[in-house]
């Protein structure tokens, strides 16, 4: 069974080939999505050191990679809600799935960066950093790509909460409330705190506000796929446009809308030419990939550089460091791990296989 990684579905659910075809298309997206992502970190680096040659990608369109990320996570967790029996069963499966490549991601960084690059070691920066919500107690991250971590984790804990009372089923109501709130939001945050940075906002944490309109937009696509395209789900979609607009102009509405294509190809069979073994294994890595590239790639680079390393050669080798790393993650530890603690929690909590193939 393929899952996407970082947002997968219970392992004891067997998903139909249809569905399981559109799962690979989302995983390659998001394996391209992390690429991405770290093309758009190492590049200023490339320009820095490399001026007769200057590729124009300003590195904030690594964000909007991360929006996709958003946009996947919203499908795939309501996925897993939908076959999930108990919060214990959707707990269980987003703790194994985050943490343990989480925190050696951490504590693999953190050891190169001390031990191999000279780095300092803030024993605290560590240990608020391992819990990953750190954001929600206001203190740094150790990696800046933390950050979107901190979302994810608001939206499962909303997620769960509206699986506790059953309204993860009354999908159309919930994500309506969750965009109308955001677009009042939007409009009220320069009034009640003019200047403030929306991601400072306690509400728009608490609740994922800033990015919404793209968690939504999964959850919209994934209850189209399981039954079937409306007019109000339809009107979901306009309503999530809407409140992007409201959040970052034109700019926003371009972005989503761009974002919004992609996934409709890719939950419509219309990606399939881009699935292989290589985009597959990319897929994969991706979750390990987006987590330990940027602070470790960043050191390498000037490790190099401070070694008269062509940074025509500098900037391919962190990429390939950061893909081997990345692999050694997931299928070193992610997996490994993943597999235990749901073995673990099978054991404790049998319970019979759902949604066979016929």
């Amino acid at each position: 069974m393929t899952t996407l990684p970082g947002h997968d579905i219970d392992a004891t659910t067997v998903v139909p080939t249809a569905a399981r075809a559109r799962l690979q298309e989302i995983d390659v997206l998001r394996g391209f999505a992390a690429l991405w992502v770290m093309f758009t970190h190492y590049i200023p680096h490339w320009n820095d050191r490399l001026s007769p040659i200057q590729v124009v990608i300003p590195n904030a369109f690594g964000i909007y990679a991360v929006q996709l990320f958003f946009v996947i996570s919203g499908f795939v967790i309501f996925m897993t809600l939908d076959r999930c029996r108990s919060v214990s069963d959707f707990a269980v499966m987003r703790f194994s799935r985050l943490y343990p490549a989480y925190w050696a991601a951490l504590l693999l960084a953190t050891l190169i960066s001390v031990f191999v690059f000279g780095e300092a070691f803030w024993s605290g920066g560590v240990l608020i950093n391992l819990t990953m919500f750190q954001e929600f107690l206001r203190f740094p991250h150790l990696d800046v790509v933390y950050w979107s971590l901190s979302l994810e984790l608001a939206f499962y804990l909303n997620a769960a909460w509206l699986f506790a009372l059953g309204w993860h089923r009354r999908v159309r109501m919930v994500v309506a409330m969750w965009l109308l709130g955001a677009c009042v939001w939007a409009l009220t945050l320069p009034v009640i705190a003019p200047g403030q940075e929306p991601q400072r906002d306690w509400l728009a944490l608490m609740f994922a506000l800033d990015f919404a309109p793209y968690f939504a937009i999964g959850i919209v696509f994934f209850d189209a796929m399981k039954r079937a395209w409306s007019l109000s789900r339809v009107g979901l979609i306009v309503l999530a446009i809407a409140a992007e607009f409201l959040m970052r102009g034109w700019n926003g509405v371009a972005v989503i809308t761009v974002i919004l294509l992609l996934f409709f190809a890719a939950t419509h069979g219309y990606l399939r030419f881009l699935v292989s073994k290589p985009t597959l294994w990319l897929g994969a890595i991706s979750y390990s990939l987006y987590l330990i590239h940027r602070n470790l790639g960043y050191q390498m680079l000037d490790w190099l550089h401070a070694r008269q390393v062509d940074v025509a050669l500098a900037v391919p080798i962190a990429m390939l460091g950061a893909l081997l790393l990345a692999s050694l993650l997931t299928y070193g530890i992610e997996r490994p791990a993943l597999a235990r603690i749901r073995s673990w929690y099978r054991k404790r909590n049998p319970i019979e296989r759902r949604d066979r193939e016929p």
